[in-house]
């Protein structure tokens, strides 16, 4: 049968190209194309359909298909540069790979952003845990000799030594109960369940407290001076949470001094304002840090590893005296020292 029709019906690679061209116009392929005859043992082409008016470079060839297996001749199309409809057709889905790929590269970006601040808030946590762990240990630590030297008759038969130790165990103890709770205050004003217990307080007894509190429990040299331009200092607000407040910025100005301290604590009114003045001859801070130096967690003196901390004690000054309806402000100079003022308002 093959040889007969190769006989009687040679093949008209023109025909068949009018044809090809008919079927690829009905399939909306515009492209170049050529028919070739070949042999593809020798890889000899006997024939063509026509010549190509552009490069061959970048070509399309379909599979063989054989019309004579006597002279083994295959017949194979040819696509000339068919990529302008493949790109055509291509279009949409090429675009949403496109757009799939961008929001793949940003949602890995942002996992990354996210890991790593994962890990700096596990880094943060550990730290801040670990902080907690050392300042509470101090008193605890404190609280655990003085209560052990009262079990020992040589302190217990000295009435001066069993009274400078309960004095001590107070202080230890009331440090304790101050630090858990700055830190349960802070955690209640972030959910906004903070409830002032107000009362009456004279600042004149406040501040006298502390003194004492702060010159007989020192660790360091310190003196601490304190003027009264008023008779009356009187405000309403929460005793306990106004007594913390000036307790740390007391404790900032011995924690960051030199071994000898000398706070120069002001008390004066102004109109309807109590205004208290904490002066300090400590190691001062840098302008740079001083618009940081409220925000939570933000330590000034990181550079020192004796000097422990939490970094939420100026903030919780700060929260307490504007809860307070108050205001706090700082001035500062490196080597010379700080001045923190409060000013709340005086009981009418």
């Amino acid at each position: 049968m093959n040889t007969y029709l190769s006989k009687n019906a040679p093949l008209n690679l023109q025909n068949i190209d009018r044809i090809t061209g008919t079927i690829l116009q009905s399939r909306k392929i515009h492209s170049e194309y050529i028919i070739n005859l070949l042999n593809p043992r020798t890889k000899k082409i006997l024939s063509q359909s026509k010549k190509s008016s552009r490069s061959s470079f970048l070509v399309v060839p379909s599979q063989l298909l054989q019309v004579d297996f006597t002279k083994q001749k295959f017949l194979q199309l040819i696509l000339v540069n068919p990529f302008g409809v493949i790109l055509k057709r291509m279009a949409l889905m090429l675009l949403s790979s496109l757009v799939l790929s961008v929001i793949c590269l940003l949602a890995f970006r942002f996992l990354l952003i996210t890991l790593a601040r994962q890990k700096q808030l596990v880094a943060f946590k550990n730290e801040f845990l670990g902080t907690i762990a050392h300042e509470l240990k101090r008193p605890v630590a404190s609280l655990t000799v003085n209560l052990d030297c009262l079990t020992m008759s040589t302190f217990a038969e000295d009435k001066a030594k069993r009274e400078l130790l309960v004095s001590k165990s107070l202080n230890a103890t009331t440090e304790l109960n101050d630090t858990i709770h700055m830190i349960v205050a802070l955690a209640k004003v972030e959910e906004g369940l903070l409830v002032l217990n107000k009362q009456q307080i004279d600042l004149r007894k406040l501040f006298d407290e502390l003194k004492d509190r702060f010159v007989n429990n020192a660790y360091k040299v310190v003196e601490i001076q304190t003027t009264y331009k008023a008779e009356e200092l009187m405000v309403t607000g929460d005793s306990r949470l106004l007594n913390q407040c000036f307790s740390n910025l007391i404790d900032n100005a011995i924690k960051y001094s030199n071994s000898e301290v000398l706070i120069n604590i002001t008390l004066r009114k102004e109109a309807n304002r109590i205004v208290i003045s904490i002066k300090d001859n400590g190691f001062g801070i840098s302008p740079e840090k001083l618009p940081l130096i409220f925000d939570k967690y933000s330590r000034m003196h990181t550079d020192n590893a004796k000097i422990n901390g939490f970094g939420i004690g100026l903030n919780y000054v700060k929260t307490i005296v504007e809860k307070h309806k108050g205001e706090v402000t700082v001035q500062s100079e490196v080597g010379v020292g700080s001045e923190f003022i409060v000013m709340l308002i005086s009981e009418q």
